[in-house]
């Protein structure tokens, strides 16, 4: 008995140090893990982004074709469809004739850039037009 005693004796001293590293390891672990993190000590200004209406991104306008006695239809059809990219002879047509008989039509709706740079596209063409918020 003592020789098998003698014999697991170095099995058992291996485990309980095999533990110990473990235990070991795991405190390293969480020393690593708990250490101090340093934040840097910078002030922002607070900003405020209702003042600027550009910044909201969500925010949709229309643009608006009215109607004009100077310009014949298809003049005003054929400049609709070269300033507004995607817009086809057929839907140039259509917005025309809208303004034509009700006296205004929404040629469509986009950010805000977007609608402005069109609507100077249809004022350099003659035609009178305007940029509104949509609801």
């Amino acid at each position: 008995a003592e020789a098998l005693s003698a014999r697991l004796e170095p099995a058992r001293a291996g485990r309980a140090a095999a533990s110990a590293c473990r235990a070991c390891a795991l405190n390293v672990a969480r020393m690593q893990v708990e250490a101090p993190i340093k934040t840097p000590d910078i002030q922002l200004a607070p900003t405020d982004p209702k003042g600027d209406e550009k910044s909201d991104k969500g925010k949709k306008f229309k643009l608006l074709l009215f109607n004009d006695t100077m310009n014949k239809r298809e003049y005003v059809a054929r400049i609709l469809q070269q300033s507004v990219p995607g817009l086809t002879a057929a839907d140039a047509y259509l917005i025309m004739q809208k303004a034509h008989k009700s006296g205004m039509a929404v040629v469509g709706v986009w950010v805000f850039e977007l609608a402005e740079a069109y609507c100077d596209l249809l004022k350099a063409g003659g035609l009178i037009a305007s940029v509104t918020e949509d609801e």
